[in-house]
């Protein structure tokens, strides 16, 4: 048997040759890059769009070819291209009613799998309606309803067809096969009625208590005692894990050992307005590849709902948050949109950034809670996730770094906007500028129908 001494050694070796290949042959394009081993040739520079600037006009490798400014370039945070001025975008009718009742609570969830518990759990919830987001993968509506046993009079099942029926212009930017089809689910809810949503995944147990919330409230909670000198909080260690050291997925892996992104924490009750509310998940938290390789897992949190109180994340200060067990208020809706141009295993992480810019910007807090559910996770294979998680673990950082200059230097941008400097930068691709462009659209036309003016936009 080989000890976990040894395994975690071999993993350590195996990382560093990871990423060593990562920054060596790094390419923008849906996050992809040429592995090692792989010849890196003139078609496959050209396919992946790469600015590159060779003073030769040579495009034999070597030291012709140069990276923008250098390779460091693509984890600096700098822009090196520019968005293209001939951008399509989809015009015509942005959505289309199907005469469907409307419900002030919606589940949002996403899945391939047969009805899951986590599933009919949200099914007795009557207070709740659910939306089910098919994808050309899953069962159909019949076999799928059918398989509910019956139950449902509160569950919407979008099957692929519906998708560009109701939401033509958001559903001819989204790629099949991907988790961003559950950006249909959100529009959906938006449309009829939502107040809140549960943001979920279909091996996620659970539901927050509803009963202690509303957008605008006051209840007590625990925030930092003072300001902090990074812009970034890591907030596991405050629910209690027995690991020295524990991270949620997308934090910052260069700052899992500072003590100053675990700054002491004081008891407050001020009114505040609840954008989203993360619950911790038992038995399966949200940790990333690397923790789930190299220590002890599956995990409950000592924290209790009824003993523990809740954490806000402070004004300035990042920290990721998922898509697994998220509820969302009103205040947050314009910036539910996953990134479609990103892996599934970042693309919730990368979100919960962008949106926390605009959060800190309109003062709309998130919120820690301990766990309300628990996951029973569907099957992984943890290398296939650590290649996936790659740009959590290169680039978080930087990203943190640059929302946080924004906000420092006052630099007030719109959603579409946010993404175009984020394009700049090789964070998401032209698929992504198209898509945020349509969901903009589609979200300004159901609140204006609707005279709901909710949203800052």
């Amino acid at each position: 048997m080989i000890s976990l001494g040894a395994k975690r050694y071999l993993l350590v070796i195996y990382i560093q040759f990871f990423l060593l290949c990562y920054q060596t042959n790094y390419m923008i394009k849906k996050s992809s890059y040429i592995t090692c081993g792989e010849e890196l040739n003139r078609e496959s520079i050209i396919a992946q769009n790469v600015n590159i600037r060779n003073p030769t006009n040579s495009l034999d490798l070597g030291s012709n070819i140069e990276w923008p400014n250098g390779i460091d370039t693509l984890f600096s945070g700098k822009s090196f291209r520019d968005v293209p001025m001939n951008l399509e975008f989809v015009k015509g009718a942005y959505f289309f009613d199907d005469n469907k009742t409307n419900c002030k609570y919606w589940a949002v969830v996403t899945t391939i799998f047969k009805p899951s518990e986590s599933v009919r759990y949200i099914v007795k919830k009557t207070s709740w309606c659910l939306v089910v987001v098919a994808d050309i993968q899953t069962q159909s509506r019949e076999s799928y309803m059918t398989e509910l046993g019956g139950k449902g009079e509160n569950v919407v099942f979008l099957e692929p067809d519906d998708h560009g029926k109701l939401y033509p212009a958001i559903s001819n930017t989204l790629p099949w096969k991907h988790f961003g089809r559950k950006n249909i689910g959100y529009i959906y809810a938006i449309h009829h009625g939502a107040e809140y949503i549960w943001d979920f995944d279909d091996d996620n147990v659970g539901l927050i208590d509803m009963g202690m919330l509303t957008s605008k409230t006051n209840f007590k909670y625990h925030i930092p005692c003072s300001g902090l000198s990074k812009p970034m909080i890591n907030p596991y260690p405050y629910f209690g894990v027995k690991e020295t050291y524990s991270w949620p997925r997308g934090f910052p892996l260069e700052e899992i050992r500072n003590p100053a992104v675990t700054p002491d924490l004081c008891q407050s009750n001020a009114s505040l307005t609840i954008g989203v509310i993360q619950s911790l998940a038992n038995k399966q938290p949200d940790v990333d590849a690397i923790y789930r390789l190299t220590r002890d897992n599956p995990f409950d949190f000592k924290a209790t709902v009824a003993k523990h109180l809740p954490l806000i994340i402070p004004k300035g200060v990042f920290t990721p948050f998922n898509a697994q067990a998220t509820l969302w208020a009103k205040p947050a809706f314009l910036y539910l949109p996953l990134p479609i141009s990103v892996d599934g295993r970042v693309t919730d992480i990368w979100r919960s950034y962008f949106a926390e810019y605009f959060f800190h910007r309109h003062d709309i807090k998130l919120i820690f809670s301990p766990p309300y559910v628990r996951q029973d996770r569907n099957p992984h294979n943890l290398l296939k996730d650590l290649n996936a998680e790659n740009d959590l673990y290169m680039r978080s950082n930087m990203l943190i770094n640059m929302l946080s200059e924004l906000l420092n230097n006052h630099i007030s941008l719109g959603l579409q906007h946010l993404y175009d400097e984020l394009y700049k930068r090789g964070y998401i691709e032209l698929e992504d500028l198209k898509f945020i462009r349509a969901w903009v659209k589609t979200v300004e036309s159901v609140y204006a129908k609707s005279n709901d003016i909710a949203l800052k936009f």
